[in-house]
């Protein structure tokens, strides 16, 4: 019967069973655990179902001009955010640490970045990406499709997770600056064909953003406890420049003429 179902249909089934179901395991174990590893059971079904191949996927290393542009898009965005919040006089240096920064973000790093291969990357840009490949949709429509995918699908986190609580408010946001860095994952995922890349770009962002800035209402190292502005992923300024870094990486990445090859 698996066999009977449309390659178009595919992504939608996929789709929805992350962005409905992982709330509700949420909501009904009380643990956030089964919200994130619901998507990778979501991913190896997916990759046995279809039989896709591990190139298909992105299991591959990717290339090294790609994992530089990744630097570039976390260090240019959260360093702005943070000279912004140093001008805006938000600094609070007085619990800083040299030695937690690097601890944080090293062990944050090493972490994330196993769990985003084999959960949010290894589903959205890998299995969910090959599936909208193919069901045939061009690469702007497989970014689109994948990134609105993500944001959605992120949509409980400042709701029902603690570690990452935030305003009603405040949500709307949350979901579009998770689809905007999911459009620039998606970019990053079409250029080096691998999601090792923006699994490793995914991870050096919440390990330097959680240990610097903090998240839901927890204060990180440098101290800000106003992020309604100047905070990469819960401020303004943050949402504005992660739009304008994605808008630079679609004129540089060129998804539609990607299409013609």
């Amino acid at each position: 019967m698996l066999s009977n179902i449309k390659l178009t249909t595919w992504p939608l089934i996929a789709s929805i069973g992350a962005v409905a179901i992982s709330p509700l395991l949420m909501l009904v174990t009380g643990r956030d655990e089964p919200y994130t590893f619901w998507i990778s059971a979501l991913m190896i079904g997916l990759w046995a179902v279809q039989r896709l191949t591990r190139a298909e996927v992105g299991f591959v290393a990717g290339d090294g001009k790609s994992y530089l542009i990744g630097l570039a898009y976390v260090v240019g965005i959260i360093g702005i955010v943070a000279i912004g919040a140093w001008a805006a006089q938000l600094i609070d240096l007085k619990d800083y640490s040299a030695r937690t920064v690097f601890r944080r973000i090293s062990l944050n790093f090493i972490v994330t970045f196993i769990l985003a291969l084999i959960t949010e990357e290894g589903f959205f840009r890998g299995a969910l990406w090959a599936s909208c490949v193919r069901a045939g949709f061009s690469p702007v429509k497989t970014i689109l499709w994948t990134s609105i995918a993500f944001g959605l699908w992120h949509f409980a986190v400042p709701i029902l997770d603690p570690d990452f609580t935030q305003p009603l408010s405040k949500v709307p946001q949350y979901v579009i600056g998770s689809t905007v860095f999911g459009v620039a994952m998606g970019l990053l995922r079409l250029t080096s064909k691998s999601i090792v890349m923006p699994s490793a770009c995914h991870a050096l962002w919440n390990a330097t953003d959680y240990t610097f800035f903090g998240t839901g209402e927890k204060v990180g190292q440098l101290g800000i406890t106003d992020t309604s502005i100047w905070d990469p992923e819960r401020g303004y300024a943050g949402l504005i420049l992660a739009i304008l870094a994605a808008g630079l990486l679609w004129r540089w990445v060129k998804p539609r003429r990607a299409a013609e090859h």
